[in-house]
Parts: C-alpha cells; structure tokens; sequence
C-alpha cells in the first residue's frame, strides 16, 4: 500500500506508523519512548544485547522487536492525541544510555556520550570566546575548505573572530569536490559522519555517496555565510612566522598570480588524503594509453568494451570497480596486497521513506538512532581485538587471541561468498593481521565484480610499465587501452604543499625529516600560532567517524584561542618536552596494535617503519586530552 510520507506522527494512521516502525532500530525505537513515558520500564520487557560476531546488530528476536513496536504504538498514543512532551528524568535519559546497546557504560565515559547524544542541541563542543580585548588586526587564516577547514570557519564566524578561507581548488569540499571517481562514498556511517551541531536526518544512504555529501558541507558553507570568507584558486605555497610581529605571512598564488596574506593565527585543514601517490614501479608514466589515477578521474572517458587494467585494490578501487566492471570488454585488477574486507551489509543501501520519515518525524528517534551508532562503533567496537597481547604464540598473521577470532571471522565471511573455490580465496586472505593496514567496508559487490567473466585479479608482481601495457614478472605483457591507478594517497608526508617556516626560520620540514610528530596531533614545539587539524597521529582505525576527531581537535585549538586572546597574549605553541613526551607515549602504544607490527607496511607508517597516521588509544582517551590545554602544556609570550 502506498502512503504519504510527508506526514506527521499526529497526521499519519496506526496502519502507517505500523508499516514505519517495521523497518525501525529497535534500540534507539526503544529509547525514544522515554521522552514519552519519562521511563524506562519498556527495557525490561525488551533489551537489547549488542556483541561482536553477532548475527543481529541489536541481539533480539523477531518476537522481541514486534513486542517493541507494540509498546512503542501506546507510548506514541497521548502525544499523536495531542499531549505534548516534557523533557524526560536527566536519570532516565542516563539510565537510556545504559540500556540502548545493553551494556553499562563505565562512569568516566558518561560525559562524553553525554556529549555526543547531544540530546536537545546542548553543542557542548563549541567553546565560547571572550573578544572584548581582541587586537583590532587578529585574524586566523585557515588553509583548506573541507570538512576540517569549513567547521573551523563555522567555529569561528560563532564567535566572531575575523578568519580568511583559503582553498587552492575552484570550490569548496576537500575530498569531497576532489575525488569524483564511479562510486566513491563515505565509510563511515553518515549519520555519524557530520556535525554534531548539524545532524542531517536525511542521508539518503546508509554510506552517502560523494555528491550528497558535497551538497551537505556546501549547504552548510551557505547557511553560515562562509563564501564570503574565502579565497578560491588560492594555493598557499609557504607560511612564514615573524617573531617580532607575532604573526604569520602565507605565500600564495591565486588565480595564477602570486601575493601575500597576513594572520595572527594559522590553522592547517589541508588533510591527509588528497595528493595522488603513485607505485615505485619501472616505467610509470611511460603508457601511451589512457591513463590517470582514481582520485583525478578522467569522466570523458568512456570504458564501453576497452581492455582496463586497475593497480592497487585498497578502499578507492573496491569502491569503483564494481561500478565500471559491467561496460569494461576486459577488466584485469593487479592486486599486491589484499584487504580485509569488514562485512557491511547495508553499505550500499538506501534508506528507505519509513526511516526517512523515522529520523524526521519521530521526536527524538534521530538522535537516539545516531547514539547507538557511536555507543556500539566508538566504545563497544573492534578496537581491542587490534591490540597485541605480549607474548603473543599465536598464529604469525594475528597479534592476540581476538585478532585470531577477527580473522577466522573475516575469512569465514569470503568463504560463504567465494564458495568452493580455493585458489581465488587464497588471493583474498591478507597475509597481515586484521587492523594491520586499513580495512574495507564491502557488502559482497566487491567479490562479486571479481567473480564477472571479464574481470581478472591477477597477483603476479609488476615488473615494469611501458608504452602499450604492463608486464607483469612472469614476462608477460597485458596489453590495455585504459590504466589507472587505484593506489592511494601520500599521507604520510603532512603539509607536503606547502613550507612552513617557524621561530628562528627553523624549516617545518627539517624538522620532521620524514618523521612528522605533533603535540595531540595539533601543534609542533618552535611553531607558535600554528595548528593543525588530522595531522600526525590523529587518524581513526576503527569506531565512530573522522568527524569526532576533528571536532575534538578543533575544540582543543579553539581552547588555545581563547586562552590567548582572554589573557592577552601574543604568541602561544606547544612546550618541546610536553611534545616529546607524548609521542613517545603515542610510539609506545602503536607499537603494541595490529598496525605497528613490524612485519605490517602499509600508509599508516612512514619509511623508517613508524606509525606517524594512527591514534592508538580509545574515543575516550583521544576526548579527554583534547578538552582544553592543561597547565604546563604549552608556553606564551
């Protein structure tokens, strides 16, 4: 039966609501009952139990859920009457908390989900900044316009510091205006991948696809009237600090032409994902076919019946491949190293109008619905099965006993896909532990586009590249019309497009010598004024989404203004030994993850074998420590 989703709860029939509540998240269903009950006694008729391995995401029979739907029909019945709602208990709200993924919530954890559910729009993440006393010329000049750099603009215009937007493209969007490849989305739930301050209940797919996303950040860009604020086709070259001003100069060219701009303060969003890599493979560069690389699609290109050849199957090409699989005469995947593929059965579905018109509808529903996301990705999640467990005997491929149990998981998972076929099974088991290089989401279109008749995945090494093909080092040559690179980023080489220059002329790059570190991923001892936002060591493995990590990081930054213009100083940056002390504990916990292992390369390490991408700790941890700046952290002048 076809119904009208643009009602209201008050508007629609029992028959509609019904039909809606059949597709709904029993937790967060549950959960919102209390804004109409003020209690919680439907919890002890039906409670949720969320484990990992589980077959059901919520541990509930079909008969618990209908019996869920049942309660949820006469909690809704006084307020589709009319009633109106009271805010619930503050100790039923907590007690909710408890209850929604069926696992106590430790008490030093309590503030941050408080936090993040966000419950009545409390945006207990934005730091509040006296200006009265701010010098007439301070401005922060942040460098970049994606997700990073657009909430450090929001943050700022809500405070009402003077700010300048640089962004080198021809609009906004970072990653999401770059790579425009076939099939290229978040993996990260998106309803936990957006702003705290600006939930959208609306995401068309579970895992939205780059334009919705786009749409979302731009969308934003105007409702906060930031275009205003910023500099397009301005690539910023090099940042130089005065130490007898105070502040920073920025060489840019914009528009072609070169010219300079002036900040009190600099905030680096320029990401770690967004310059091109390329394999160290002989010839590259020498094919005289079409050819570019996934993050620079070539779109007036068409695949229809060419001979393809694909390098690399990391996260890029197991999103684009099935996409293109079916119009390639001939696809060969050159694979040097396959991921694990973390099973995602709603990775590519869409939501539905009945969750749609949850989310929008139901009071409360929305927020409860992205809490139970982040209570069981950020704080009941695979993190710990990463961690090694000292004196490990196992298998060499596994770092403890729950990484063995992730493992066998995973490859029970490719085994009911790829069926009785061991030599391609064989191709696709990792010889790493899970965790030990980044994982894919996949919902079987990756195996499946594999599995086609004209799709190869081939793993004998390249050998070289040249004019009319690859050889591969068996000495045959696969001859293609079309190559392209599906190889990733150079995400180990931070602010690599531009030169910073800090007190005493010392060279940011000089400094690092191929070994970025940063104090909490923010600041670097001897560069004053300087932040950064997902800089060194502040990359999310597993849990909620990159999102958590930024606002987290930029609240810490904006501590640090507020510290500065409330006192009145003029330059701020991290203390050297409170830098050095932390990124030795930072080393000393990446050495115990699945991802430090020294048997394990990927992009999270940089060429002398040193995490420099991940953050080793919990949500909790990483919550904690950026709150603000702690007494002793830092020197001002």
């Amino acid at each position: 039966m076809a119904y009208d989703w643009q009602l209201s709860l008050r508007e629609v029939g029992d028959e509609q609501l019904r039909a809606a509540l059949a597709l709904a998240n029993i937790p967060a269903l549950l959960a919102c009952m209390v804004h109409h009950t003020g209690s919680t006694a439907q919890f002890d008729e039906v409670q949720p139990v969320c484990e990992l391995f589980a077959e059901e995401v919520d541990g509930l029979t079909e008969e618990q859920r209908e019996r869920a739907r049942e309660l949820a029909l006469a909690a809704f019945a006084a307020y589709r009457g009319g009633a109106d709602l009271a805010p619930p208990p503050e100790d039923a709200i907590a007690a909710t908390m408890h209850r929604i993924a069926g696992q106590d919530i430790p008490g030093f954890q309590m503030p941050m989900l408080r936090e993040e559910l966000n419950l009545f729009g409390e945006d207990t993440r934005r730091v509040e900044i006296n200006t009265g006393d701010m010098p007439a010329d301070f401005r922060v000049v942040i460098i970049g316009s994606g997700m990073s750099g657009i909430l450090t603009a929001i943050r700022l215009k809500q405070e009402g510091i003077p700010f300048t937007l640089l962004e080198k493209n021809a609009d906004i969007g970072g990653t999401w205006y770059e790579n425009t490849y076939p099939g290229c989305q978040v993996d990260s739930s998106n309803h936990l991948y957006n702003y705290i301050f600006e939930q959208n209940t609306q995401w068309p797919n579970h895992f939205s696809g780059r334009r919705d996303l786009f749409r979302y950040f731009a969308g934003l860009v105007d409702k906060y009237g930031l275009r205003e604020h910023a500099r397009l086709n301005c690539a910023v070259t090099a940042a130089r600090y005065d130490e007898a001003s105070g502040r920073w100069t920025l060489s840019v060219e914009e528009d072609g032409e070169a010219a300079a701009v002036t900040a009190s303060v600099v905030v680096s969003a320029v990401g770690q994902l967004n310059i091109p890599k390329y394999p160290d493979i002989e010839g590259v560069g020498s094919f005289k076919g079409t050819c570019f690389h996934s993050a620079r699609w070539e779109h007036g290109h068409d695949l229809t019946g060419k001979r393809v050849a694909v390098i690399g199957t990391g996260c890029s090409a197991v999103q684009f491949v099935p996409e293109i699989a079916a119009q390639c005469g001939e696809l060969k995947i050159f694979q040097r190293s396959p991921p694990w593929l973390l099973p995602v059965e709603e990775y590519h579905a869409p939501m539905t109008d009945e969750e749609l018109w949850l989310l929008r509808e139901l009071p409360f529903y929305a927020r409860w619905y992205r809490f139970f996301l982040f209570r069981t990705k950020a704080v009941d999640g695979e993190l710990p099965l990463l961690y090694a467990e000292p004196g490990w005997q196992g298998p060499p491929n596994t770092v403890s006993e729950g990484n063995q149990m992730l493992r066998d998981a995973l490859i029970e998972s490719l085994q009911e896909q790829v069926g009785d076929d061991a030599e391609f099974l064989a191709r696709l088991i990792p010889s790493y532990p899970p965790g030990g290089k980044r994982p894919v989401l996949d919902d079987g279109s990756w195996i499946a586009a594999l599995k086609r008749p004209n799709v190869s995945l081939l793993t004998e090494p390249i050998d070289k590249i040249v004019d009319n093909g690859i050889v591969t080092r068996d000495g045959q040559l696969h001859e293609t019309d079309v190559l392209i690179y599906g190889t990733g980023f150079t995400a180990d080489e931070f602010l690599a497009t531009l030169d910073v220059y800090g007190r005493d002329g010392r060279f940011l790059a000089d400094c690092w010598d191929g070994d970025p570190r940063a104090f909490k991923g923010v600041m670097v001892a001897g560069f004053p004024n300087f932040y950064m936002l997902y800089g060194p060591n502040t990359n999310i493995v597993v849990g909620s989404s990159i999102v958590f990590f930024v606002e987290c990081q930029l609240r810490y930054i904006l501590g640090c203004l507020k510290l500065q213009l409330e006192e009145g100083h003029s330059a701020m940056e991290c203390r050297a030994d409170a830098m050095a002390d932390y990124n030795a504990g930072i080393d000393a916990l990446n050495s115990q993850r699945a991802w430090g292992a020294p048997a394990v390369s990927s992009w999270y390490k940089n060429a002398s074998g040193r995490v420099t991408q991940n953050w080793p700790g919990t949500h909790w941890e990483f919550w904690q420590q950026m709150r603000g700046p702690a007494t002793g952290e830092l020197t001002v002048s």
